[in-house]
């Protein structure tokens, strides 16, 4: 497997569960889950982003759980946990619950007009990750971290796939690259998945007064209607304010983005003008991520030619399918049937991003706009 997050670590698992006498190998350029993974939200729930698909996602959901069951792990799952998704302006969605003062005197801001509510479940990502390592590491996978691959090179017809790394090069039969945003920089799937950054803070403990301020206690997650210019919110358990916005897109699908003092502006003018009584309270942690994003909100997931596949592009919404198309991915390696092999779409069944450049372009200026209109919403409030 290229790649040691939730989708690579699950494909693995459910090789080497499946067909014990395998050798199984996962490469991950850095730790083990060391991006998306384990830097995101925790939500995680019986659903497909943007689909209507309750019973597959309802067995994706099962299948998460039955994974912690089998292997007596923990991960902090916390189940029907309310959240709100927020709106501005004048749209008002029909099923909202909370308007103007009110949602204002709840959450502790008067950027928004509107807010649905829907439950959802949580859980830690860093000890899911923690779990799948271990339970990895149980079944004799193995692990390598630090090794990155630089270049696929795939055989023909029935050759194996060689990878090249810096330490040497890998043969293998099978290859299953779950890379998610950093896919295009293999050279898959660079017409179908875009790269958005986003820079995720977390502050210091709030006071009594600041938590209760925050309606955290009542409304500990919260997401903002849109699709790829969103920020989320979610308390943690020693009472810091989570907070991820974007930071925007880089051309050529570039994955690194410096956090330097004018992302750090731009982020904070974002956060201040949500929430103005933050302004002041220190940041204790940060860090930058990346997600991957498709067209048409769908994984590019399913087999590539005879011995290469690939899982990516979760769209910001990855926790339970990345593990679910994981096991979908190993059962097609291995040839076991599913009623849910029909989820897996890969790259030509997927429509396509033009131009590179073009792309970073709207990307941006879609970023200009909207930081524009906030800009004039915060200013209709004061």
């Amino acid at each position: 497997m290229i790649g040691g997050g939730f989708t690579g670590l699950a494909i693995a698992y459910y090789l080497k569960r499946n067909q014990p006498s395998l050798r199984v190998a996962v490469l991950e350029m850095q730790r083990m889950g060391s991006g998306a993974s384990s830097r995101n939200s925790g939500a995680v729930g019986p659903r497909f982003r943007g689909q209507t698909l309750p019973s597959s996602a309802d067995r994706g959901y099962q299948l998460l759980k039955a994974f912690a069951e089998i292997e007596d792990l923990g991960f902090d799952l916390v189940e029907s946990v309310p959240a709100l998704t927020l709106y501005t302006g004048r749209r008002v969605p029909p099923d909202a619950v909370l308007f103007g003062d009110e949602l204002c005197e709840h959450i502790g801001s008067p950027f928004y007009s509107a807010a649905s509510l829907r439950y959802t479940n949580t859980l830690h990502p860093g000890k899911l990750i923690a779990g799948l390592v271990e339970a990895n590491r149980r079944h004799g996978v193995e692990l390598y971290e630090w090794s990155p691959v630089l270049r696929i090179e795939r055989g023909r017809g029935s050759e194996p796939i060689t990878l090249h790394t810096p330490g040497g090069r890998v043969v293998a039969r099978d290859v299953a690259v779950a890379t998610n945003a950093y896919t295009p920089q293999l050279g898959l799937a660079r017409d179908i998945i875009a790269v958005l950054h986003h820079r995720v803070i977390v502050t210091r403990s709030l006071t009594d007064d600041e938590w209760a301020r925050s309606g955290l206690e009542r409304w500990p997650i919260r997401f903002e209607e849109g699709g790829y210019y969103t920020h989320t919110v979610r308390g943690t358990p020693d009472r810091r304010f989570f907070y991820r916005h974007v930071l925007g897109h880089r051309v050529f699908e570039r994955t690194t983005w410096p956090l330097d003092r004018h992302a750090r502006e731009v982020g904070q003018r974002e956060l201040i003008r949500r929430y103005p009584w933050l302004d002041g309270v220190a940041v204790e942690y940060e860090w930058h991520g990346v997600t991957a994003r498709t067209r048409d909100w769908w994984p590019v997931a399913g087999r590539i030619d005879e011995h290469l596949y690939i899982a990516a592009g979760y769209n910001g919404s990855g926790v339970m399918p990345s593990h679910y198309f994981g096991y979908l991915i190993a059962c097609s390696i291995l040839g076991i049937p599913d009623h849910d092999m029909r989820l897996l779409r890969p790259p030509e069944c997927h429509s396509r991003i033009p131009g590179e450049f073009a792309r970073h372009l709207c990307f941006q200026g879609w970023m200009l706009y909207r930081r524009w209109r906030d800009a004039r919403i915060c200013h209709r409030y004061q």
